[in-house]
């Protein structure tokens, strides 16, 4: 089980945070979750919208905690806020107000060493990727796991399409896009939706 820990001090924030996790550790600040945190914990730190503070508290949350993997809840989230804070060193970034299934998702990814940021923001990565970009696929056979509808939306990942996008072109559901998605990243062994992506481009399957 993942060792979770929420630093905030907002009261919704918090009480939605504990719906999702309600054995996680809750702290007021940095300091007070100092021995606290695991090489494997997921840190969940609420930045707010003062973009100077959030990265003072994203930059003393890793220089306090040492390794963990660290998602930034915002209030006011944004592409430009998403990429400056992950170069600091946070593996995760959503809404502060974010559902508990959200988070639970969002907690999922970042444990297993994924990626996770906002659709339009996983959508510029991808496509500036490019198609020469490798990673280690294991054996290509893999791909020969999936069935026909999972190729098709693997291949839709590799695009760069967003779930609603693949739904549309699919003709299916979005909540059939996310079943598929998560049998596909089973199946190929892959951590996230930027490691699929990436994945289907080093063999050449999009």
């Amino acid at each position: 089980m993942t060792h979770t820990i929420l630093i905030a001090t907002d009261t919704e924030v918090r009480a939605r945070w504990e719906k999702a996790f309600p054995d996680g550790g809750v702290h007021a600040n940095p300091a007070a979750a100092t021995g606290r945190v695991q090489p494997d914990s997921v840190v969940w730190l609420h930045v707010g919208s003062d973009a100077d503070q959030a990265r003072r508290l994203v930059d003393e949350c890793l220089s306090r905690l040492g390794a963990c993997r660290l998602v930034a809840l915002s209030d006011t989230p944004s592409d430009s806020q998403a990429i400056e804070l992950m170069e600091r060193g946070v593996v995760g970034f959503c809404h502060a107000y974010a559902g508990p299934a959200m988070l639970q998702q969002v907690s999922t990814v970042v444990a297993n060493e994924g990626l996770w940021v906002g659709p339009s923001l996983m959508q510029r990565i991808i496509r500036a990727a490019g198609p020469s970009v490798t990673v280690d696929t294991g054996s290509q056979h893999a791909l020969d796991t999936l069935s026909a509808r999972e190729r098709e939306v693997a291949q839709q990942v590799g695009l760069g399409s967003s779930n609603k996008e693949i739904a549309r072109i699919l003709s299916i559901t979005e909540r059939t896009v996310k079943a598929h998605l998560s049998a596909i990243f089973q199946k190929l062994g892959v951590r996230d939706r930027l490691h699929l992506a990436l994945f289907m481009r080093s063999v050449g399957a999009v």
